[in-house]
């Protein structure tokens, strides 16, 4: 790859490629079936309308060319009588496409999702990361959270 990444927000217009990444992320790289192309564009734009509030898209162009995406989850946290705002945050379905990897692209996004949170406020942003993608965000000041169970309801 050459150029120089630039991320940003993503709007309306980006959404189509948002998708469209993702779609490859998940169907050529880990193997799911079921929706079409146009079927998962469909329903992608539904649920991202009705996730505004708490879903924040972000998308990595080199030139016009859409090469990376990720989300950025604000979470809104009981109040509590010391801090009575208590918000967080987790990074989700952040991908770089293979042919733009190990340039930089995926440091851009995270940054900017980090930067956006740190003007936000937010307590914490935590990330499940696969075991190809754990020691970029350690590398990136990430640590394992010592109060953190999960179980896994999906399985």
């Amino acid at each position: 790859m050459s150029g120089l990444s630039i991320v940003s927000r993503a709007t309306d217009d980006d959404l189509g490629d948002v998708i469209a990444l993702r779609y490859r992320w998940r169907t050529e790289e880990a193997g799911e079936t079921g929706m079409s192309l146009e079927e998962f564009q469909r329903n992608s734009r539904a649920w991202i309308d009705d996730h505004r509030s708490s879903h924040l898209g972000y998308v990595a162009r080199v030139g016009a060319r859409a090469v990376g995406c990720a989300w950025l989850c604000v979470i809104d946290r009981v109040p509590g009588p010391g801090k009575f705002l208590r918000r967080g945050a987790i990074l989700q379905s952040v991908y770089v496409e293979p042919t733009s990897r190990d340039v930089g692209v995926g440091s851009g996004l995270l940054r900017a999702m980090l930067e956006d949170a740190l003007t936000m406020g937010l307590d914490y942003v935590m990330v499940h990361p696969s075991a190809a993608s754990f020691e970029f965000y350690r590398r990136a000041g990430f640590t394992a959270a010592e109060r953190s169970l999960e179980l896994r309801l999906d399985a």
